[in-house]
Formats: C-alpha cells, structure tokens, sequence
C-alpha cells in the first residue's frame, strides 16, 4: 500500500485547512468543546415507482463524549427523478439535554433537493438544499432556516474501497423567534474523513467534523468526531 501524487496533496490541503481552522480560533473569542457524533442511516424502495423511504437517528455526545446532548430521529420519503436528482419530505423529532437544564423537544417539518454532478477530474459532487420549519415546544412561532450543503468525493489509491471526503454545510436563519434564534447566518459544519464501502448496500464515513455556531453572545466551536453508517434496502 503506497501513497500517490494525489493522496499526498490531498493531506497536504487537509493539514493546511486544519491550520487556518485552528489560527482562527485563536483569535475569535469562542467556547470550545469536544464531541462525539453518531448516524444511522437507512433507506429502502416504497410500493410506487420511484418513491422511497428514509430513516435517520442521530444520537450526540457533548463533554469530550461523557454527557449525552442530543437525539434526532428523521423519517423522510423521496421521489428519484433519475439516478442523480431527488426530492424529499421530512419531520425532525430533535430532543435536546442542555447542561443543567431541563430537556426540550423542537419538531422540524423539512423540504429538500439534492442533485449529484458528473464527476469531474475523479471529483463528485453533490448539493443539497433543505429548507426547515422549526417549532420549539411551549412557543408558538416558527422558524425558518435554510441548509447549503455541498459534498465531495474521489477515490483513494490505498484501496479501491476507500475515498477521500470533504462537506460543508452553511445554516441560514430567515428570521427571528421568541425561543431564541436570530435571522442570519446560524452555523457551519465542515466535515473532513473517509468513506469505506463494504458493498452496494452499505458504507460508512469517519471523520472530524468543525462545527461553528454564531450565537448572540459568546461563539461556539465544536470539534467533532463523527461516523455514520448507511444501509440501503
């Protein structure tokens, strides 16, 4: 097993990126913490012809891992126009467990499209734009956010089962709500890791994932383990 050209400018780019990361936290006043996320992932072929179903869990750890934050779970249904485009519908259940707080439940009605590019130079990307409508429980206004991910893969030439992987996703809020969102930019998340694929059917993804959340007083960043697993039936 031998690294490429390629696979050495890959890590190359990735150190450089973790740089700038870690340069701009030390000058930007933020609270820091370690964390540990889970995904599931499943889907599976509906009786209609190019419906199918989701499922999601998504269980999170805060505390370097030691207290458990959050858990969402995530049934959505999706129409295939072809092999690249697709249309979703979806409801988030979120339950959340602050610390020193009483837990809270925000339920999450979500449209998305997501399209996958012609792969280009060994690249794929995919774009995905969902858009959420938030309810908090114990309020009664809504909000509204937008999500702007794009994801991009290339194989690796340390074996034909592995390939490079990098995302980033940037959250928009469209107003302001009593339980505490603001409108503007919300948060971003980029993620940077490996794809192992065991078959057709199954793959999983591991990685560290940067998670930056613009709040009112004090930042936050989140440095996050991260592996989600896929199943498709």
């Amino acid at each position: 097993m031998s690294f490429s050209r390629f696979d050495h400018i890959f890590f190359n780019r990735v150190f450089l990126l973790l740089l700038l990361l870690a340069c701009a936290s030390a000058f930007a006043e933020t609270d820091e913490d370690g964390r540990y996320w889970l995904s599931v992932y499943t889907q599976g072929k509906l009786p209609a012809d190019n419906f199918f179903w989701s499922m999601d869990t998504h269980p999170r750890w805060r505390e370097e891992g030691r207290d458990f934050d959050q858990l969402i779970l995530r049934p959505a249904v999706f129409y295939k126009f072809n092999p690249k485009a697709s249309a979703w519908l979806g409801y988030d259940t979120v339950i959340t467990h602050p610390a020193g707080q009483s837990s809270f439940r925000e339920n999450r009605l979500w449209e998305q499209f997501q399209y996958q590019f012609d792969e280009v130079a060994s690249i794929t990307l995919t774009s995905r734009t969902r858009f959420e409508q938030r309810r908090r429980e114990d309020f009664q206004d809504v909000g509204h956010r937008m999500r702007q991910m794009v994801r991009a893969t290339t194989p690796s030439t340390l074996h034909p089962q592995l390939q490079w992987l990098v995302y980033d996703e940037l959250f928009i809020n469209f107003n302001q709500t009593e339980w505490g969102v603001r409108r503007g930019i919300d948060q971003n998340r980029l993620f940077l890791g490996v794809n192992w694929k065991f078959s057709d059917f199954s793959n999983v993804d591991v990685g560290y994932l940067n998670q930056y959340i613009n709040t009112r007083t004090v930042d936050r960043e989140n440095h996050v383990l991260m592996t989600t697993f896929r199943f498709n039936f």
